[in-house]
């Protein structure tokens, strides 16, 4: 029952099931606003704060992080309960036990926990970008990407979104800024876990890094058509 492929097909469950929340549409709702009506038709962050202002935009932004990460820590919870109780130790102990551990203590000699981990993060992705109660109109999964990142090293997921927000500042492009974003996120994966620098200095670095890489694919995927904009130059720019 609770073999890796359970866990990891449960959470991805678990994890599309709350990206699927539509919370930019539901928050614009909210405001009287139909997203989906205005704009570039797009419920994520960026069109709403287009649409309704810079602060609305952050505040989405800000619940698609939230939805990301409620699965992420559920999964989280869940792998400290079954590694503990095979030892016998009861939750809360484990808990307190797991708080006062360093994250290379906790994950090293097993790349299990933090591939379904990430496993769960993919499929908060996919919710976002395909949720289900709005027919698969979704958004383009950058903010649930932060959340994801976030989860294995803040300070690394902070300096993306610096340099995402200092591309969209150069170039005047939000999409653009996403999608060498992504490229730059996967790259320094790659030269961190080659050269074993945190967080990829662990066994489970072989794991995760085709996952960072799917996380990519889906969010360049998903701004398909930004990239055709951009091509005929007709892409929205940054109101500056």
């Amino acid at each position: 029952m609770y073999s890796l492929e359970f866990n990891i097909i449960l959470m991805l469950f678990i994890g599309y099931l709350f990206g699927s929340i539509p919370v930019g549409y539901l928050y614009c709702k909210a405001h009287g606003v139909n997203i989906f009506e205005v704009g570039s038709g797009n419920p994520g962050s960026t069109n709403v704060g287009r649409v309704l202002g810079k602060t609305h935009g952050r505040v989405v932004f800000v619940l698609d992080i939230l939805k990301t990460m409620i699965p992420i820590l559920i999964a989280h919870f869940v792998i400290i309960r079954l590694n503990y109780s095979r030892n016998g130790i009861g939750f809360t102990s484990a808990f307190i036990k797991h708080l006062s551990l360093n994250l290379q203590v906790l994950h090293k000699g097993s790349f299990r926990d933090p591939f379904v981990i990430f496993t769960t993060g993919i499929g908060a992705i996919l919710g976002h970008n395909f949720p289900f109660p709005t027919h698969f109109r979704g958004g383009k999964g950058i903010a649930c990407t932060v959340a994801v990142v976030a989860y294995f090293n803040v300070i690394f997921a902070v300096i993306l979104f610096v340099i995402h927000k200092l591309i969209g500042k150069l170039t005047g492009y939000v999409s653009l800024a996403s999608i060498l974003t992504l490229i730059i996120m996967f790259l320094t994966s790659l030269i961190m876990s080659i050269n074993k620098v945190y967080p990829f200095n662990f066994d489970y670095s072989y794991a995760v890094l085709p996952e960072i890489f799917i996380i990519m694919i889906l969010g360049i995927f998903r701004h398909k058509e930004n990239i055709d904009r951009l091509e005929k130059g007709t892409e929205n720019k940054i109101k500056r």
